[in-house]
This record gives structure tokens, sequence and C-alpha cells, in this order.
């Protein structure tokens, strides 16, 4: 059994350095973890459940967990950049199965004739097809049911012995290999999502061609760039439950595997 810190040497120096090197831990997570970053969550609003967060985590870190308290400010503030780097590492990776789903959504926009058709995504600040931005916030509303994000915590609490504090992070072979492997799986991800749609619209554009040889003096690719878009929404609503339970699979088994890294 840990002891929590009495009241008394709460607010010791020793514990409020402790308090900012998990906060700023965690400050990374929530900069580039899911839903913060995917629905551009205020900045208060990050900085005060950061805050909240590590002061309910903190205790428990400090008398379960191996760290170093530094000795200066200079290496106070380097361990400082550390600790948001490790942090924003781990919501890096948990967020490249949502850039899986976005390219997901940029295959079938260029393929339904919608890529010329863009708007401001919340989650990247920049102009992106409008699927994508469905797709992403689909990803999103599961990620939330799931629970996924309970693992994502997790894997940040293990990252304290992966990675103790004060300590310059080492990343072996085994971590390095796994995240590759995580990374590889954004575009699997993004191929399983678009691919029932994406063959439908490829069949279309192979009938169209046939249809071009056959009716030669009529303009079929016009004529049917308004049906290829009727085709994929139809499509996209039809396959939306079938979409929803398999990014339910992948995202819990994409988490665990972030926890296996960590852990």
């Amino acid at each position: 059994m840990y002891q929590i810190p009495n009241l008394i040497n709460l607010f010791s120096p020793a514990n409020i350095v402790v308090y900012m090197l998990v906060f700023t831990r965690l400050t990374g997570l929530v900069q580039s973890a899911p839903f913060f970053s995917t629905l551009r969550a205020p900045v208060m609003v990050k900085f005060w459940f950061s805050a909240i967060t590590a002061f309910i985590m903190y205790p428990i870190i400090q008398a379960t967990k191996a760290f170093i308290l530094p000795h200066s400010m200079p290496e106070f503030l380097v361990l400082l950049v550390i600790e948001f780097f490790v942090g924003y590492l781990i919501g890096f990776i948990a967020n490249l199965l949502f850039d899986g789903v976005r390219i997901a959504g940029s295959m079938l926009s260029i393929q339904m004739g919608l890529a010329m058709s863009q708007a401001l995504d919340p989650a990247t600040g920049v102009q992106s097809p409008e699927i994508s931005t469905l797709y992403t916030y689909l990803a999103t509303f599961v990620f939330l049911l799931t629970g996924a994000y309970q693992l994502l915590f997790i894997s940040l609490f293990n990252s304290f012995n992966t990675i103790p504090m004060g300590v310059f992070p080492i990343f072996d072979a085994n971590i390095i290999s796994s995240v590759i492997t995580l990374f590889s799986q954004m575009f699997k991800i993004g191929f399983g999502v678009a691919l029932p749609i994406f063959s439908v619209l490829l069949m279309a554009d192979i009938l169209l061609g046939l249809m071009s040889k056959m009716m030669p003096h009529m303009n079929v690719y016009m004529s049917a760039i308004p049906v290829k878009i009727y085709i994929g929404l139809i499509l996209f609503l039809a396959f939306l439950s079938s979409t929803a339970t398999y990014l339910r699979g992948v995202i819990e088994e994409y988490f665990k595997a972030i926890v296996s890294i960590f852990g």
C-alpha cells in the first residue's frame, strides 16, 4: 500500500516540482490526444483539465513511481520540455488512428468527385473534404462510447514506469518497433474504412467507361458526376453502422497496443 502525502507537506517544494512535471506530461498528452485535438477544445479547457487531473494523479505517482528531482532551474526547465515531449508523443501515437480515418475520407472524396469541395476541418485547422470531417466525428464518438480514453490515461500512468520523471527518455528497440507497427496501422485502418464504398464507386467508373465506348457521342462522365455523388452518400449512410462497428474493434485493439507499449 502506498501512502498519500498529508496536507501538511502537500505544497512542499518537492511536491510542487513533482506536480509540475506530471502536469507538463499530461499537458503534452492533451495537446495531441484524440477528442481534445479532434474537436479543437479551448486552451483554457485543456489547461484546467490537465491541472485538475494532474492534482489527482501526482500523489499516487509520487508514492508509487520512481523519479529524480532536478537540482537547478535550468535542469528543471529541461525536464519540463522532456515531459511535454513524452506526453505529446503518447497523444500523437493515439491520434494516428484518426489520421487513418481522415485518409479514408480523402480517398472517398476523390472517388466521389468531392475533392474540390473542402471546408475548414476543426481537428487539423486546415481545409479538408467534408467526408473526412464526418468520418473523424464518427471515430471520435466511437472513441468516447467504447471508453478507449481510459486506456489512453492508463498508458500515460504506465509511462511513468517506462520513462521515469527526471530521466532522459531512452526508447529501446521494442518500443520503436511497436510505434512503427502502429504507424503502419494508420494506412490499414484507412483502407479498411474506405474499401467497401471505394470498391462500389470503382465498379461504377468501370461501367461508365464501358458506356462511353458504347455511346461515344454522349458525354457520360459529365452527366454521371452527380450520380456518383449520390451513390457515394447513399453508401456512406448504408455502411455507417458497419463502419462504426469496425471502428469499435479497431479502436479497442489499437489502444490496448498503446497500453502494452508503455506498460
